[in-house]
């Protein structure tokens, strides 16, 4: 079983993120749908001070973070796998203008049946297009979620905040 911390739009809230990992201290990988407004440094160190020295950490840039060097630097989309069938996007979505039928084209592109975003401050869990989409709201308004992957290769989704 794998457990992911997935976050977006922290907006420099960076006690919030303390807080959502000190909760949620077994995860195996943070995620961050971009609108960081903390640099990457800081995440990082966040990161390995409240979870294990083993846990991943992935994140994209959102429309927010184009003034600061760390981020502007990061991608504005990854792909990465969850479990050994399942293949997410991750984006911020403002590319797409947070529409689930223009980011359906890229996951198809890149052979991804998760789409992992954020940009609306909005928590979201549905099947749209063949794809499960998921946004974990804005942790600067103290949303986030936990992802788990079972050793079925099950998705379950808990929102939080």
């Amino acid at each position: 079983m794998k457990k992911y911390l997935v976050c977006s739009d922290i907006h420099g809230r960076d006690s919030y993120l303390e807080t959502a990992l000190s909760k949620n201290q077994d995860i195996d990988c943070v995620v961050i749908a971009g609108d960081l407004e903390i640099d990457t440094y800081d995440i990082e160190d966040i990161v390995r001070r409240f979870s294990s020295p083993k846990t991943a950490l992935i994140m994209v840039k959102g429309n927010c973070d184009s003034y600061m060097t760390t981020t502007s630097t990061l991608p504005s989309t990854r792909t990465f796998s969850l479990g050994s069938k399942h293949k997410a996007l991750l984006t911020h979505g403002h590319l797409y203008q947070a529409r689930l039928d223009v980011m359906s084209y890229s996951a198809m592109e890149n052979e991804c049946d998760v789409v992992i975003f954020g940009h609306i401050h909005k928590q979201v869990d549905t099947f749209e297009f063949g794809i499960r989409f998921l946004n974990p709201g804005a942790l600067r308004n103290r949303s986030y979620m936990i992802l788990t992957v079972d050793d079925n290769d099950e998705i379950s989704v808990e929102f939080k905040g």
